[in-house]
């Protein structure tokens, strides 16, 4: 029989998924539009990103969506986002 320690160390190295998810869509966004939006800004429905930010922020972010996409294509664990509204 496992020890229960021994079962239970499988999860020590296990993070918030959700949370590691936002924080690497928060530094694409501030690499390619210079533009810091904040985690709790954040919602993903299925295969889409969508930000609860003001307008003019957002417009800033669609005109550089293409580039945001392309980058977190290339990121593990960020790669199957299709797009960002």
């Amino acid at each position: 029989m496992i020890p229960l320690q021994d079962l239970l160390s499988r999860f020590k190295n296990l993070t918030n998924t959700e949370k590691v998810k936002k924080e690497l869509i928060v530094g694409v966004v501030k690499d390619v539009t210079g533009i810091e939006i904040l985690t709790k800004n954040i919602i993903f429905s299925k295969n889409i990103i969508l930000l609860k930010v003001n307008p003019l922020i957002k417009t800033e972010i669609a005109l550089k969506k293409h580039d945001i996409l392309n980058k977190l294509r290339r990121m593990k664990g960020v790669e199957y986002f299709i797009n960002i509204t």
